[in-house]
């Protein structure tokens, strides 16, 4: 799978779900609704055919699109 599926914004979603924020709080970083980051989060895993923040995060990592020192910054 190529990093090109999912969007600027779901990957920037999907990195700060990875660092364990809640929506709520991913919603305040990013000033979105917390509806809005759902939506992106369930976008996310429909592409990457996953169910869960875990698992998006693992495939994430596998495939290099994220890493682990991304995942640890500070938040």
């Amino acid at each position: 799978m190529s990093r090109g599926v999912l969007s600027a914004r779901e990957l920037e979603i999907l990195l700060l779900a990875a660092r364990g924020l809640s929506n709520r709080k991913i919603g305040e970083k990013l000033h979105l609704a917390e509806a809005t980051v759902r939506r992106h989060l369930a976008n996310t895993y429909s592409k990457m055919d996953v169910s869960s923040r875990a698992e998006a995060t693992r495939m994430a990592l596998q495939e290099d699109w994220i890493t682990v020192s991304d995942v640890t910054e500070e938040r």
